[in-house]
């Protein structure tokens, strides 16, 4: 498995500003996108959504790409968990709790990631 990892797309990188394109054009080449979000942050549905609609907006259509969620920060209390159980109520792919801190659930990740290769 090999993997690209995008840190910090920043709105108007499909304008290329910041990292822009030179992130971007790893995406193209990927099958399949695992967008890691700050569970514990308010909304972080809004940052996967400004995310997805960053990626569409340079290549129409590669958000529907075979994806996942890493809800990272998961054991940052209740703010983390109730986030979490909301979300998995209106998600359309599968949400993963994790904390890299405690390294939780990697194996599980992983295996997430293989089945939708």
């Amino acid at each position: 498995m090999t993997v690209a990892d995008i840190p910090g797309l920043i709105p108007g990188a499909h304008r290329n500003i910041g990292l822009g394109h030179s992130f971007l054009r790893h995406v193209e080449r990927s099958r399949v996108l695992v967008y890691i979000v700050d569970v514990s942050r308010e909304a972080p549905w809004n940052d996967l959504r400004a995310l997805q609609q960053e990626l569409d907006t340079y290549h129409a259509g590669i958000s529907n790409r075979p994806s996942l969620v890493v809800a990272n920060k998961a054991d940052k209390g209740d703010r983390a968990r109730q986030n979490f159980e909301q979300w998995q109520l209106m998600a359309s792919v599968p949400i993963i709790p994790a904390s890299a801190k405690y390294k939780k659930n990697i194996l599980k990740i992983t295996h997430a990631v293989r089945q939708l290769l």
